[in-house]
This record gives C-alpha cells, structure tokens and sequence, in this order.
C-alpha cells in the first residue's frame, strides 16, 4: 500500500514544525494536519508556501483565512512543461512554445509588473488560444495566477517551496535505508527517529548565513544541549487515547501526530472536544 508524507517546515529555521503519513492527500488528511498545526501546536503563520495540490488550495483557505497562500513557482512551471511534453495534442507548437515561455516568465520574474504583463499578454490572445486547444490550460494558469505573484506583495514568502524539498531530500537519504515496511506503526515510529534526528542535526554545509554549526531547534532558539535526542523521542504523552497523542511540552513546538480520523466532521468534532475538556 502507498503512503504519502505530509510535512510542514519553518521557513527561517528550516524546523520541522508537524509531519504526517497518510493513505491518501485528500482534503480531510490536509485539514486535520493544518488543524494540529494551529489550534494544538499553535504555529505563528505568516504564510504558506506549498506545491499546487488542489486539497491545499482550498483547505489553506479555509482554515487560515487571511493568511497569504504562495504557490510553488518550479512545480507550477514544472507542471506546465510536463504536459506540453506529454500530453498536449493541438497541433500548434508555436503557441505550445509561447504558452510555456510565458508562464516561465510569470513563475520566475522579479517584478508584480512583469508577471502582471505576461499575463495580459495570453489574455489579450484568447482566440489564438481557442486555435491552439490551450484555453483549457489558459483557465488552469488564471486560476493559479493571484497564488503565484502572493511573493511579491509579502515579504514573508518566498518563490518556491525548495527548503521542504531540501528537508525531504535528507530525509529520503535516510528512508532508502530503512523501507519495506510491514505495519504502519513501524513506519511511524522510524520516521520518527528520522525527524527527530534531522531536528537535533547541526548544520554543516547550509547556505543560509548564520545556520551552519547550529540545529533546526537550536535556531528556533531551543537548548537542546542537556536533551538526548534518542532518549526523548521515545517520550509520548497520551492526552486523549481517542483524539490525539502529542510529544512533551518540555520541547515547543510541540510535534503532535493524529490518529486516523475518517470524516473532517469527526475530526472537528473530536477535535473541539479535546480542546473543551
């Protein structure tokens, strides 16, 4: 059976703020992932950068209304390259070719202005793109334009989501060593160790001034120096056996894990139960 990761990283710390392994990234796992992140770790947000799954979009929304959601630039250009390679079919490379430069230009321009006139450009050529079977595709760019150029109006976001991929890159290192899994638990309880691991790592190759020699805790202003990262890994602390399990509040931010829940109304639910109590 697949299982997929679902991980939030702090954008200045590179910290590992919450992880997940779901059956599937629908919008009930993402919710129930943000939620642990706001309501029971209680993580600041500024912003969120993430790729161009259609569960985050709405589900980012949603939960954390007025808070600026960027997409990733490469996997949107990325996206678009792909299809034109794989699977477009109306016969006009030259618009094909077109389409493609310019939302290279959008993804990777340094100005509002220039993304704003790339994608006057493609509006002002709707009958073009009619011709060439792109309008299908001019729809999907519109529709993920105004999260695309969120960089440009907070200066708390960034183009791309490269820092969570960096993360899962070391992470990855680590998982080819030890996959195969039988049960889930198994599963969890090694990826746990794994992040863990990465959160107490010191840094030693980093290209973020100031980062090198210190831990993803230690820049989150963490003393991790008289805690054994083996040791505490193994701490759990049973809040609500029904609702959630969550590791101690001795070191913030906290890294709850959720049990399986099987509707967002349950989730809610339980979820506001817990808090009540």
């Amino acid at each position: 059976m697949e299982w997929f990761l679902l991980l939030a990283v702090d954008l200045k710390t590179q910290d590992i703020v919450h992880w997940e392994l779901v059956s599937r990234e629908d919008e009930t796992n993402v919710a129930w992932f943000l939620l642990i992140i706001k309501m029971v770790i209680k993580y600041p947000f500024k912003g969120v950068i993430s790729d161009l799954l259609p569960e985050f979009f709405g589900t980012v929304r949603w939960l954390l209304p007025g808070i600026p959601h960027q997409f990733c630039t490469y996997h949107a250009y990325r996206a678009t390259e792909f299809y034109f390679k794989y699977h477009y079919a109306g016969g006009n490379r030259l618009w094909a070719e077109k389409f493609l430069l310019i939302t290279r230009i959008i993804c990777r321009c340094k100005t509002l202005s220039t993304a704003l006139r790339a994608i006057d450009y493609l509006e002002s050529h709707q009958d073009e793109l009619r011709q060439a079977k792109l309008i299908k595709r001019m729809n999907i760019l519109r529709i993920r334009f105004p999260n695309l150029i969120k960089r440009f109006k907070d200066h708390n976001l960034r183009p791309d989501n490269n820092i969570v991929e960096n993360v899962v890159k070391q992470l990855n290192q680590k998982f080819k060593k030890v996959a195969g899994f039988e049960f889930y638990e198994t599963a969890c309880n090694s990826i746990k160790l794994l992040v863990m691991r990465y959160r107490f790592h010191t840094f030693n190759c980093s290209r973020i001034p100031g980062n090198n020699g210190k831990s993803p805790l230690e820049l989150a202003g963490i003393d991790t120096n008289n805690i054994n990262w083996v040791r505490f890994s193994k701490k759990v602390l049973i809040v609500d056996s029904d609702v959630m399990w969550i590791t101690p509040k001795e070191l913030p931010p906290l890294l709850g894990r959720p049990f399986r829940l099987p509707t967002l109304s349950t989730i809610l639910l339980l979820f506001f139960n817990f808090k009540k109590n």
